[in-house]
């Protein structure tokens, strides 16, 4: 931490950090100003109430007289503070005028404890509480400028030595409480300026968080307009070579074998190259949502269908097992999103299992959330890559058992997608023995997050 002992902040930064202190400052008047008048309040009624006299119990002359000349100097600090925090600006005169307005608070409460260490005893060194406490206060509270802490620590000075000797005569007593009001005022000084370089290292802190969170936002608007633009504009040639090759189909012959390769591999090329362009499409889109249109749907319902649709149209090898709930599974839900999550973890499950392997989707019910599990006895996933699996472009990536590639945003959509539903997935897997994917999903539409 960069200590500001005596320097002022850095020129880039000292305009906003001195508009930023200042209104700090004038909301700190105000908070103990506010409980100052609580306490003077509060003792009157006691002492109204209780039929006392202030003056005789604390053994201080005229400390009645002394509490309500308080009440009206603290009761105008108040009344000003609160009226410059509301029109609060940072024009140079108005920073000016508030930096003016805490010095004079600053000084009338310091000197309120001096006054009134000096009136409960006549030797401030045998009990200087009022006024360390408010010197420390102030050193907390408040942000000064190195010279505006001089400027205090000079007034302080000063007016202990003037009332000093009218409370104490003795030229040795006299000495030894200037000595012990020096080195408070040299401890005030220092701690002063410590919680100064504190505040001014926070707020740079700030700034520069700031800064990088724009730096961030900026960059993400910029590589989502990118990857829109690239993946829509990657669809038109594509498709002209898919018509291409179609037409080359068409007319090559049936026993020319290597042409017939060819054709299938162009075709095979850009079915692959279109599904990686619709997952960078669906990522960008899904940063960009704030939320989904959900409707209530029973679980049960739906999974079945996904499932009946896997095996009547997208793999017919497949031997996928459905374990639902006796009782409708209802939750909040958008269809076609969540039958990308399915597809997705489906298709991950079948890519890593053998032939005729047997995949499992489970549905429970606990406490308020439904959890959806697909569940294999496939390839598993290695302990070092588990914390990867949900990473855009994963470095847990892998071939399929049937050479199936990946660029690694699958799963990524999924969590994505989930997170969007209020939800959450997990991943548990052994190598060698299978992987489970468990998804939980809210059933009340008050735990999902705001659109």
């Amino acid at each position: 931490m960069k200590i500001y002992l005596f320097s002022r902040t850095d020129n880039q930064m000292r305009s906003a950090f001195r508009a930023d202190y200042c209104l700090q400052n004038l909301k700190a008047i105000k908070d103990i100003s506010f409980a100052y008048l609580i306490v003077i309040i509060a003792i009157n009624l006691l002492s109204y109430f209780f039929k006392f006299n202030i003056d005789e119990i604390l053994h201080i002359p005229d400390f009645s007289i002394s509490l309500l000349f308080s009440f009206c100097v603290v009761s105008i600090f108040y009344a000003i503070s609160h009226i410059l925090i509301r029109k609060f600006s940072t024009r140079q005169s108005f920073i000016f005028l508030s930096r003016i307005i805490v010095i004079g608070f600053s000084m009338f409460m310091i000197s309120r404890g001096m006054l009134n260490t000096f009136h409960a005893v006549h030797n401030p060194r045998n009990s200087l509480t009022m006024y360390m406490i408010w010197l420390i206060l102030v050193s907390i509270f408040f942000v000064f400028e190195y010279y505006e802490t001089l400027i205090i620590v000079a007034f302080c000075l000063i007016t202990f030595s003037i009332l000093l000797p009218h409370y104490q005569h003795s030229t040795e007593e006299i000495y030894k409480n200037e000595f012990v009001s020096l080195i408070m005022l040299s401890v005030f000084f220092f701690s002063s300026r410590h919680f100064f370089s504190y505040r001014v290292n926070h707020f740079a802190q700030l700034k520069t968080i700031q800064e990088k969170n724009l730096q961030i936002e900026n960059a993400n608007h910029i590589k989502d307009e990118i990857l829109g633009v690239v993946a829509h504009d990657l669809r038109n040639p594509l498709g002209a070579i898919e018509s291409i090759a179609m037409l080359m189909e068409m007319d090559v012959d049936e026993n020319d074998e290597s042409a017939i390769e060819n054709i299938m591999m162009i075709k095979g090329s850009c079915e692959k190259a279109r599904s990686i362009i619709n997952d960078l499409i669906e990522v960008a889109r899904n940063d960009n949502e704030d939320g989904f249109g959900l409707q209530q749907i029973d679980l049960n319902t739906f999974l079945l269908n996904v499932i009946n649709e896997w095996l009547q149209n997208k793999t017919g090898a497949a031997k996928i097992v459905f374990n639902g709930t006796k009782q409708p599974a209802l939750s909040w839900i958008n269809k076609e999103k969540m039958q990308r999550v399915m597809d997705n973890l489906i298709s991950n499950a079948l890519k890593f299992s053998e032939a005729g392997t047997q995949i499992e989707v489970l549905l429970k019910q606990i406490d308020g959330k439904c959890y959806i599990k697909v569940k294999d006895t496939g390839l598993g996933i290695p302990e070092e890559l588990l914390p990867h699996v949900f990473d855009r472009f994963s470095k847990a990536s892998r071939k399929g058992l049937r050479g199936e590639n990946s660029v690694g945003l699958g799963l990524s959509i999924v969590r994505q997608i989930i997170k969007k539903h209020g939800g959450d997935i997990v991943v548990d897997s052994t190598e060698g023995k299978g992987t489970t994917f468990t998804i939980s999903l809210p059933q009340s539409i008050t735990s999902l997050p705001a659109a």
